[in-house]
């Protein structure tokens, strides 16, 4: 009799001991899920990118340290440092188009920018490792550069997006300022890849 009482209380101890484990099994799992639901609301909402007109140019004069095309399996010349920079152009929903400056120097715009869709874009003659930019004084996230164009030495200082073959010479990195107010000043910097390690900087009123 007492034997069949201490199985009968075993028993009841190991069900106990199950439906324990199955409660804390479930309660675990949905603090987890909380947890992780509450990670994924700190992380920034990252939107859609909206298509706009391409940015059509025939190539620009700029200075630069031409590097030969060379054959791919023979070694690599060194990447050249940053020589130049300017903001290239600028696009607004208000413009319609995008405004080009061929050329450095233009502070600010003359289109009559605003509107939904915002968009800078900045040439950077030679290679650079640490592309920053900011606009109306705030520093743009990394992903805010959402394209990046290679240029190439197309002969007589003029660079122009690469053919296959061509050793890339420049950037043309693509800014999204969609959703921001205008007027605002744009600004970029980067520093040279290898020596001299030198930084250069330019900017761009964007303008009503």
């Amino acid at each position: 009799m007492s034997t069949n009482i201490r199985k009968v209380a075993i028993m009841k101890k190991n069900y106990l001991g199950l439906i324990v484990g199955f409660m804390v099994l479930i309660f675990g799992a949905s603090a987890l899920a909380q947890d992780g639901d509450e990670e994924q609301e700190g992380r920034p909402v990252v939107p859609a990118i909206v298509a706009i007109e391409e940015l059509e140019s025939e190539g620009v004069q700029a200075e630069f340290d031409a590097v030969a095309d060379t054959d791919e399996s023979a070694p690599r010349q060194p990447a050249s440092p940053l020589t130049e920079m300017w903001v290239f152009a600028v696009y607004s929903s208000d413009c319609g188009d995008w405004e080009i400056f061929p050329s450095p120097g233009t502070l600010s715009t003359s289109c009559g920018h605003g509107g939904a869709s915002l968009r800078a874009a900045v040439l950077e003659v030679g290679y650079g490792s640490n592309p920053i930019a900011w606009y109306q004084g705030g520093q743009l996230p990394s992903s805010a550069n959402y394209e990046t164009e290679l240029w190439c030495d197309q002969g007589g200082g003029v660079l122009a997006p690469c053919s296959p073959g061509q050793t890339v010479a420049a950037f043309l990195r693509y800014y999204n300022l969609d959703g921001s107010s205008v007027s605002g000043i744009f600004a970029y910097q980067n520093t040279s890849t290898n020596s001299p390690w030198n930084t250069l900087s330019t900017s761009i009123n964007i303008l009503p």
